[in-house]
């Protein structure tokens, strides 16, 4: 058919459906009497080109305008109830704007499409096992599958998701079956899309790209030249790829309203733990701190969360931080807390004094929380706090002295442990030709061993006691040997520094007012004296300068003056 009866025919179809519009021109119900109004236009084309030429080109032009600018739908309401709705929808065409008339029946109103979908949040055990149990929860339900599956390693840390795909009417009954699954349900959203509208437009757009794609067939069916044939098939292309557009988007949302989602997130259930270290610096009879760390290494908050440390049966309550409450029945330090959040920590300390036997004192915490954790071995923590003793004795006294003359010695012991020192006991032994004479801090001799010996129940850590004693060097055999011990009831951390021997030189006469050196003495001792008599020296310089200087000043003065007369007179 020549182009220019097509755009003719096209015209003619334009006016017909304007006065069906407007009541002018009836028409049938069906899609028959829709193509043969259509059909009766064409036939009488053929009767006068001439004619009908410029009436054709100025309807042309006004149905292309209208198809650019917008797609007119107009519904003629019909008089009485039974009566056939008409629609006008306008189709568009690149050579030229047709229009097609749809006669819909009277039909009930379109079922609601609703998109429906939930998150849920559990808690499991198990994460693996979880995934299976989903499986089996959709394979008991028809049409149900498993969309994806994102499942983390079996880390507390980590959450995996599971997206299952139900039939809509099941979606309520899959979601209660999902949160039976989990120990806890940790959230749960539900959301609802209604898609209705969109998808009875989406489906009208499709009937009239359809009818459209039938009346270009027709057309094709009857071209009689190349160029219309090609024109005509490249009208069909663009019309096949819009019914392939939306009749993908309509499938995509009747999958969607069709099956709901549920985006299923599996909690791995949390890590909680316990932590402490035994403190430094602490020692018995002093206060100290016990400090805990709680941790929450999980995805999910912990809730009523309860933490009590167990203390030993030396330990003495003295405070507690947060709120700690010291339980005296149970002699723990408990605290109770609302909510642990995830991956968070918090620290405790309770202060307690040490006043114990000496034995290590041990103290034991544990932690609890409401729902299901991980790792319960994890949950509780000890710390032990061991005591030593270490004692220590210092002597100081004379490296030598005359025969007949006393000799005094000085000792001091400490304990440099953290714990007492039970039944101490500090001995002197003296040798033969020296003789006790007295001791001081509770000392007692005792002649069948020759020792002095002073004994103490306890010695404090970081404590200690100075004793002297003295004795009488009754004759002179050179050097005397001394040997002073200390000893405990309980075992010495490092017994180095236990036992000190030192010697004593007897001198044959008294040159008590010399300075001798002992045995001990050495160079630096000789330095030692040779830098007091530089001293002594250089102080009595200074003297000397500070007292004679002024006398010197004013007999030098004097003498001057002297001269100056005596030249005067002569």
């Amino acid at each position: 058919m020549p182009r220019r009866f097509r755009v003719l025919a096209a015209a003619l179809v334009v006016g017909a459906l304007v006065l069906a519009a407007c009541g002018e021109l009836p028409f049938g119900g069906d899609e028959e009497s829709i193509d043969r109004s259509m059909a009766a236009p064409a036939m009488a084309m053929a009767e006068s080109e001439s004619v009908q030429s410029e009436r054709m080109s100025r309807d042309t032009a006004t149905a292309m305008g209208m198809a650019a600018e917008r797609a007119v739908v107009r519904v003629a309401e019909a008089p009485a109830a039974p009566a056939p709705q008409v629609v006008v929808r306008e189709v568009p065409v690149e050579a030229a704007a047709m229009k097609q008339v749809v006669t819909e029946g009277e039909q009930a109103a379109p079922a609601r499409r609703v998109i429906r979908d939930a998150t849920v949040g559990i808690v499991v055990g198990d994460v693996d096992e979880a995934v299976r149990q989903l499986q089996a929860l959709v394979d008991g339900i028809p049409e149900a599958f498993v969309d994806s599956a994102d499942v983390r390693d079996d880390d507390p840390r980590s959450i995996s998701t599971v997206v299952l795909r139900v039939p809509v009417e099941r979606f309520d009954e899959a979601r209660r079956l999902v949160r039976e699954l989990g120990s806890e349900v940790v959230f749960e959203g539900v959301g609802g899309r209604d898609v209705t509208a969109e998808f009875t437009d989406l489906e009208a757009r499709l009937r009239t790209a359809q009818a459209t794609e039938r009346q270009l067939l027709d057309i094709l069916a009857t071209a009689r030249t190349v160029s219309d044939t090609l024109e005509v098939q490249r009208e069909l292309l663009d019309v096949r790829s819009q019914i392939e557009v939306l009749q993908g988007q309509l499938n995509l949302l009747a999958n969607q309203t069709d099956l709901a989602t549920i985006r299923v997130q599996l909690h791995p259930a949390p890590d909680l733990r316990i932590d402490r270290f035994s403190p430094e610096g602490y020692a018995m009879h002093g206060s100290t701190e016990l400090p805990i760390t709680i941790a929450n290494q999980g995805t999910v908050d912990l809730r009523d969360v309860v933490v009590r440390d167990q203390l030993a049966p030396g330990m003495v309550f003295e405070w507690a931080s947060s709120q700690g409450v010291y339980e005296a029945a149970s002699h723990s330090v408990i605290w109770e807390f609302d909510r642990l959040e995830a991956n968070s920590s918090r620290d405790v300390w309770s202060r307690v004094r040490l006043e114990g036997d000496g034995s290590p004192m041990e103290v034991r915490a544990t932690i609890a929380a409401s729902g299901v954790v991980r790792e319960p071995t994890e949950d509780r923590a000890e710390a032990t706090l061991p005591f030593f003793v270490d004692l220590s004795v210092f002597k100081e006294g004379e490296a030598s002295v005359p025969v007949g003359r006393d000799v005094t010695y000085f000792l001091n012991l400490q304990n440099h442990g953290n714990g007492d020192a039970r039944e101490v006991r500090l001995t002197e032994r003296l040798p033969e030709g020296m003789t006790f004479v007295r001791a001081e801090g509770g000392g007692r001799y005792d002649a069948d061993t020759r020792t002095v010996v002073w004994e103490f129940p306890r010695l404090s850590p970081e404590s200690g006691h100075g004793v002297f004693y003295e004795a009488r060097v009754d004759r002179s055999e050179g050097r005397f040997q001394t040997e002073t011990t200390i000893e405990s009831a309980d075992e010495d951390r490092a017994d180095v520094d236990n036992r000190v021997v030192t010697f004593l030189t007897a001198l044959p006469e008294d040159v008590a007012g010399r300075d001798v050196f002992g045995p001990g003495s050495t160079a630096r001792d000789a330095v030692g004296l040779l830098l007091d008599v530089l001293r002594f020296l250089a102080n009595a310089a200074i003297v000397v300068v500070i007292v004679a200087g002024p006398f010197a000043v004013v007999g030098v003065l004097a003498w001057r003056g002297i001269r100056a007369i005596r030249h005067r007179r002569g």
